[in-house]
């Protein structure tokens, strides 16, 4: 396992909540920290590319491949999204209630947001899960690449055209409305942009590896995340600008990685997931805070609100998402001994 994409992880996650619990009291430097989903679909892309790529051959491993998929995000998303719809004192319609048992909110389906506010990502990404799995056994070689990167960069295209048609370059904010509506363009972008990352990887060690790369790489990152209202349609180079810093940190060596490493980062990167979608629990209730309340009580709804996303974290990542994971893990395995074990012997 790369420590430092797991450590890239966490700090992302991080970033998000923070962006959120300003949503009230707007702070320049957390505007453009929605940005972090897109550092989220770069690395996944490249991670899943890594670690599951190469065993794609087949309908049974795609099969498999799903299964373990849907056991990674499905029962933290169902377990968030009840709890989020206790705290919205909200019972879905029939349709809104097949949506969120099927992850397929985030794909156009609603005009605005339904259950957990931030699960549009996940949602997304469960469904280009199956469109890489497929490509995986459908294509090889030269070919998957080239689709890959149309994939990618025709999504990049056609979320930028978007975002520029809505006159993001000139009232800032690049990407950040593309959620619920075209959110999966940035999904694609960012997965498949990651995924050819990983196709190039050899040819790419042996250079972006280096340490003042990486640290360049992390710097530009960084500034991205911090001053991308400052710089009109700066935003939309997200996926590419993310791209890189991955790239560089693939050989898990150098400056950067060792920051990754720590075990701060670390804990950060095993629980993120359920970071995510918990603190998006508490969303709508810091959205709904008065803009005119005292630093005081700002501080306390910070404080509140940090405190709840990693409680519910890490009960979440032990109770939730663990043991879930395990048993669809142990689910998969047991039917592809199953599927081989019909395969007649000559």
């Amino acid at each position: 396992m790369n420590r430092s994409f797991e450590g890239l992880r966490g700090i992302a996650a991080l970033f998000i909540v923070v962006h959120h619990m300003f949503c009230a009291w707007p702070h320049p430097l957390s505007a453009n920290a929605y940005l972090a989903v897109d550092l989220f679909f770069v690395l996944s892309g490249f991670v899943i590319s890594s670690a599951c790529g190469p065993q794609l051959s087949n309908l049974a491993s795609l099969r498999t491949f799903m299964i373990r998929r849907i056991g990674r995000l499905w029962p933290t998303h169902i377990a968030t999204t009840v709890l989020a719809l206790i705290v919205a004192r909200h019972l879905p319609a029939f349709g809104e209630a097949l949506a969120l048992a099927t992850m397929s909110q985030g794909l156009n389906v609603f005009q605005a947001g339904i259950g957990n506010p931030v699960s549009w990502s996940a949602s997304d990404e469960m469904y280009v899960y199956f469109v890489f799995g497929a490509g995986c056994i459908l294509m090889r070689g030269r070919t998957r690449m080239v689709v890959f990167a149309a994939l990618g960069l025709t999504a990049w295209a056609l979320a930028a055209w978007i975002e520029i048609d809505r006159a993001c370059l000139l009232q800032g904010g690049c990407l950040s409305k593309l959620v619920h509506q075209f959110g999966w363009l940035r999904c694609i972008a960012g997965f498949f942009i990651g995924a050819l990352i990983y196709e190039f990887r050899d040819r790419l060690i042996a250079w972006v590896s280096h340490s003042v790369f990486q640290v360049t790489a992390f710097s530009a990152a960084l500034f991205l995340l911090i001053s991308a209202d400052v710089l009109p349609g700066s935003a939309l180079t997200a996926p590419l600008t993310f791209g890189a810093l991955i790239g560089a940190l693939i050989s898990d060596r150098g400056p950067v990685s060792h920051i990754l490493q720590t075990p701060a980062a670390q804990y950060l990167g095993k629980v993120s997931y359920p970071l995510y979608l918990a603190h998006g629990v508490m969303l709508p209730l810091v959205v709904s805070m008065p803009a005119d309340v005292g630093f005081a009580d700002q501080l306390v709804t910070y404080a509140l609100f940090l405190f709840w996303a990693f409680a519910a974290a890490h009960v979440l990542h032990n109770y939730v998402e663990v043991p879930f994971r395990n048993r669809f893990n142990a689910w998969s395995q047991m039917l592809s001994h199953a599927t081989s074990s019909q395969v007649p012997q000559r």
